[in-house]
């Protein structure tokens, strides 16, 4: 049997000079009454009133009701959750109920839950256009993909010293991927994210988020393997090195985009009711450290197909990975946490892993070669910097390259002068200093010259037939760091402006004298 307030209610509802005002004190009413009957109207006001303040106040009541259930709330949601044209702005309804901390009664596991969650960007995204929401995206994406150009730039500075090179050139890469691929990525990878807080499901919310990711950001790459298809159809990925180039074009992106959204997912709400900022961030470091760690284990797979397309692939997702997983910790951000929200200690673990691998990876080649015994091959002779005052050291290389290690165990600064026999050609010594922890590492000799050597520890000295390339190329970054993870330190390629010098064996002469102090307005420096 019908409230007697239901016909007065309904005369402020259906009334043709009805107001805002009148429906809003009747959502009042209704939340009052609070029967099956009051709460499908509520419902139903929430979600199809023509007025924004009408369904806001029905929704307010709603959350005030979800304090205290009560026992028909949860078939009055399942019953608008079945009807089709009602379930997606019901979805969102709850999704939003959820998100401010109210408890929801349970609800049938058998509504299509899924489907409900894919077309949930559709009542997230207003009546903002596509663009204005790339817009929106792009710019803390871009934001935190130059952050991580930074990043990448520091690091791989730090791989060329530790890989026997003076510096890199990848900033170029670096740069062209910040501003011509990381801003289309990040506007179709977000075309329809929503906040991930929105879900009231977060299984299917889940899947739902990282499918929409992997699905959009699939088009630029089909778009370019098209042209490519398009332009040479006969000879098209003949070569292996270009079905590489089509198979990252098409997987990798979809791959990457799916991990870091799975990524921020995970992270989001980790840490509980914490500051937009701090949340937010930590979400963005999640979320790259997935992405990341499926960049590098796929480029790292067909590296030995081809290595300078690998690596280039490799350096051009570094700031892309940073880029995505900013833009989509900035658009889960925008709904806060509930008030009492608490640290999901489940989800902490994961990101912890996540970060965790990508920390120990990145740390391992550095740790690797940081031992004074880095370095090609086993040394022919070992000699003490403090003997060689006394006597010179007459060595023999009987093949290159090859390597002398220098003990500096007494400390203290030296002069050490470096004679070659037979006498190799003018700028083409072949000779090199490395001290492990120095900046830069690797420092070209000249016989005959004095280089003067200081602290304590070993250093070495490396002779090769001709002259190093030290410069880190693009092409060159991830064969490096494989290189450098797995403890080998292969022989870097040689100069582009190095000639030919014979092979045969060489004569090492090695002498020293220590630094002679100076002395300063009468004070022994």
């Amino acid at each position: 049997m019908s409230h007697p307030a239901f016909q007065i209610i309904d005369e402020f509802l259906h009334a043709e000079d009805s107001t805002a005002q009148a429906r809003r004190n009747a959502a009042v009413a209704l939340a009052t009454i609070a029967d099956d009957e009051a709460l499908q109207r509520l419902l139903q006001l929430a979600i199809s009133d023509a007025d924004t303040g009408v369904r806001s106040a029905s929704e307010a009541e709603l959350a005030t009701l979800c304090k205290q259930p009560p026992a028909g709330l949860g078939p009055a949601i399942a019953a608008t959750l079945a009807v089709a044209e009602q379930a997606p702005p019901a979805y969102a309804l709850i999704g939003r109920l959820q998100a401010q901390g109210a408890t929801l009664p349970p609800l049938p596991a058998s509504l299509p839950w899924l489907r409900l969650a894919l077309s949930l960007f559709r009542q997230a995204r207003g009546a903002s256009g596509w663009w204005s929401r790339a817009v929106r995206a792009m710019v803390p994406g871009l934001f935190t993909a130059l952050l991580g150009v930074l990043a990448a730039h520091a690091y791989m500075q730090w791989l060329a010293e530790i890989s026997m090179r003076s510096k890199h050139d990848v900033v170029g890469p670096l740069a062209a991927s910040l501003l011509f691929i990381a801003g289309p990525l990040i506007a179709f990878g977000t075309w329809r994210t929503t906040p991930y807080r929105l879900h009231p499901r977060r299984g299917s919310g889940a899947l739902a988020e990282i499918a929409w990711a992997c699905l959009h950001t699939a088009a630029p790459g089909v778009v370019c393997v098209a042209a490519i298809l398009l332009e040479d159809s006969k000879g098209a990925l003949s070569d292996p090195e270009d079905g590489v180039i089509a198979g990252m074009l098409l997987l990798l992106p979809p791959i990457v985009a799916g991990a870091i959204r799975a990524g921020t997912v995970a992270a989001d709400g980790a840490l509980g009711n914490v500051r937009r900022l701090v949340g937010g961030g930590f979400a963005s470091l999640v979320g790259a450290a997935a992405g990341l760690v499926c960049v590098t284990l796929a480029t790292s797979l067909f590296h030995g197909v081809s290595a300078s397309v690998c690596s280039q692939i490799w350096i051009w997702w570094l700031p892309i990975c940073f880029g995505l997983a900013g833009a989509y910790a900035w658009i889960d951000a925008r709904v806060p946490c509930a008030a009492e929200a608490t640290v999901d200690s489940q989800r902490l673990t994961i990101c912890a892993a996540v970060l965790g691998v990508v920390f120990v990876g990145a740390a391992i080649p550095i740790l690797r070669a940081s031992g004074d015994s880095f370095g090609p091959g086993t040394p022919v002779a070992s000699v003490d910097v403090a003997a060689l005052e006394t006597r010179a050291a007459n060595i023999l290389l009987p093949s290159l390259p090859a390597r002398i290690d220098i003990d500096l165990r007494s400390g203290g600064s030296w002069n050490l002068i470096i004679d070659i026999e037979p006498p190799p050609p003018a700028g083409e010594s072949g000779a090199y200093l490395w001290r492990a922890g120095s900046r830069p590492g690797l420092q070209r000799l000249t016989p005959g010259a004095i280089h003067e050597i200081s602290g304590k520890g070993t250093a070495s000295l490396f002779f090769f037939n001709r002259n190093l390339d030290q410069l880190l190329r693009d092409s060159q970054a991830l064969g490096a760091f494989l290189d450098a993870w797995w403890g080998r330190q292969p022989v870097p390629p040689p100069s582009p402006e190095a000639t030919e010098t014979p092979p045969g064996p060489r004569a090492v002469k090695l002498a020293a004298f220590p630094v002679a102090p100076t002395i300063r307005f009468g004070v022994q420096q």
